[in-house]
């Protein structure tokens, strides 16, 4: 994971502002051709000056849209680019006033008349730099902002993304050390279950590493994680423990995170059985139109009354489960001295 995220636009985005610019330029040179006319005649001495005239225009886009704004709008350094723009701008009127007033004072006379343009053509070329210059920056500033909304989305996600693998690395040894323990617990009162446990450990820790890596695995092959972990805690226990397990029928090629659920199972495992008293636990998956619903119900025992249910298990689950759906997922977590529940629903992709 690297440390800085560059925006990823496509050409045509980055290029969108040029392609605004180019269609502005375009319709200020075709303007003349459209509206300059002598007794119905395109007059082309007029528009040949109007072009030339207008030629200082890409100087101050040019000036605007690679030095300037950069330098200073898009660095939020707005007082010194107001200033900086209105001095290119107000220096291109001028020298455009002087070499047109001073230095060739003719005029090109439009029909039967001798009278001037009503607007001195400095006062145009003024009020096309300010629009030239301003359209511009606008495009440039909105770009810039979009690129930083960008990034910061991408930088949301990667954070989003370490934060979910590290609160996954956390459930992973939780989750192995406790089955660890009841392996450990099985080797001195029953060898071949011992062995049995072992290899099932074996496969529950080739799917954790190697079929979950890509952040989503296929439903059916959560459901024979899950499967084979409740066979792995059955060799613990007598037949006095009641348990059940219910999966759908048809869920297709379906994929969800992993190990979302295996938190709430081993809290049922972990508080809802005794050696000394009928227990039970009952877990069940249900879909429902596009949602799945899971249901986690354990008998309680008087020695875990006492003591809160949870940990950081579920706690890093409970943080999982918000970074990956917001508030599209729904988690009810109900307890009583004889009965926990947990009920989590969960939107189908």
């Amino acid at each position: 994971m690297t440390s800085t995220t560059k925006s990823k636009l496509p050409m045509q985005g980055r290029n969108f502002g040029l392609y605004i610019m180019a269609f502005v330029f375009l319709i200020l040179f075709l303007l003349p051709v459209l509206f300059t006319r002598v007794n119905g005649e395109i007059s082309w001495m007029h528009v040949l000056k109007i072009w030339k005239d207008q030629a200082l225009l890409f100087v101050v886009f040019g000036l605007n849209h690679w030095l300037i704004a950069p330098k200073f709008l898009l660095r939020r350094k707005y007082g010194i680019y107001l200033l900086s723009i209105s001095a290119i701008i107000s220096m291109s009127s001028f020298s455009y006033y002087y070499y047109d007033n001073v230095l060739t004072p003719q005029k090109i006379t439009t029909g039967d008349t001798n009278k001037p343009t009503p607007i001195p053509p400095y006062a145009h070329l003024l009020m096309y730099s300010l629009l030239i210059a301003g359209v511009d920056s606008g495009l440039l500033f909105s770009k810039k902002w979009y690129e930083n909304e960008e990034n910061k989305h991408i930088l949301e996600v990667k954070n989003a993304e370490m934060q979910l693998d590290m609160l996954k690395n956390q459930v992973s040894p939780h989750f192995f050390m406790n089955t660890l323990n009841n392996i450990y617990a099985l080797i001195d009162c029953n060898t071949p279950k011992a062995k049995e446990a072992v290899m099932k450990l074996s496969k529950l820790m080739r799917y954790m590493l190697y079929e979950n890596e890509h952040g989503k695995v296929k439903i059916s092959k959560e459901f024979e994680f899950i499967t084979s972990y409740i066979d792995l805690m059955k060799l613990r226990y007598a037949d006095d423990v009641s348990i059940r397990l219910i999966f759908p029928e048809e869920l297709g090629n379906l994929e969800i995170p992993p190990m979302l659920f295996i938190c709430y199972i081993e809290n049922a495992f972990k508080h809802g059985v005794s050696y000394q008293q009928d227990s039970f636990i009952n877990i069940i998956f249900e879909k429902r139109e596009n949602k799945l619903h899971f249901s986690a119900t354990n008998s309680r025992q008087p020695e875990t009354v006492k003591h809160p249910v949870g940990g950081l298990g579920l706690q890093n689950n409970e943080n999982r489960l918000k970074l990956l759906y917001a508030d599209n997922y729904s988690l009810e977590i109900n307890s009583s001295d004889k009965i926990f529940n947990v009920s989590l629903e969960i939107p189908l992709a």
